[in-house]
């Protein structure tokens, strides 16, 4: 059962990077719709099948984050690291909310993804951090009155108490309905 609900956690969070990625339109202003629903289904159906090893992860599976910014348009200046306050799921008790950080609680290979949505027209720098050291990076330079909700993912190797966290270097954020956020999951050892 929990690796059925870890598969289906996968799908929605490559689906919803697939959506942004693939819609390209500013997320502030515009209405999303999924277009060509059978790709989407297509995208989906291919994403479990390639999942199907996880579910022989037995009890590895049981550690996964989901984490949100709360706020209705706030505004998020550069702060080490980005403290997320909505908690939806943190089994396995890895990611702190007093620290923004994900600390492993075993070793073995990790997916993440984070997402970044800059203020209008601002130069903004979101990095993905392993005990200090830069992994992964959403740069945007948008034009003046835009903005674009951007999602990166990664797959990193963790040791037993490796942190990783988001931190925001340059520009600012903006947080609307859950736009920023944080997700990771163990995928095997």
């Amino acid at each position: 059962m929990a690796s059925q609900r870890l598969r289906h956690l996968v799908c929605l969070i490559l689906l919803q990077t697939w959506t942004w990625e693939s819609l390209g339109k500013d997320s502030q202003t515009a209405v999303y719709e999924l277009r060509g629903q059978q790709n989407v289904l297509e995208f989906i159906q291919q994403t479990v099948n390639k999942l199907r090893p996880v579910s022989s992860l037995g009890p590895g599976a049981k550690v996964v984050f989901d984490v949100k910014l709360s706020g209705n348009g706030h505004t998020v200046n550069p702060t080490n690291p980005i403290i997320y306050d909505k908690v939806n799921m943190n089994k396995g008790e890895g990611y702190s909310r007093k620290t923004g950080k994900f600390t492993a609680p075993r070793c073995g290979l990790y997916f993440f993804s984070y997402s970044s949505l800059p203020g209008r027209g601002t130069k903004t720098d979101v990095q993905l951090l392993k005990n200090n050291t830069r992994v992964s990076l959403i740069h945007s330079v948008l034009p003046k009155g835009s903005s674009q909700l951007s999602m990166r993912n990664i797959i990193l190797e963790l040791h037993k108490g490796d942190k990783v966290w988001v931190q925001l270097v340059t520009g600012t954020l903006w947080s609307e309905g859950g736009s920023l956020s944080f997700q990771g999951f163990l995928l095997g050892q």
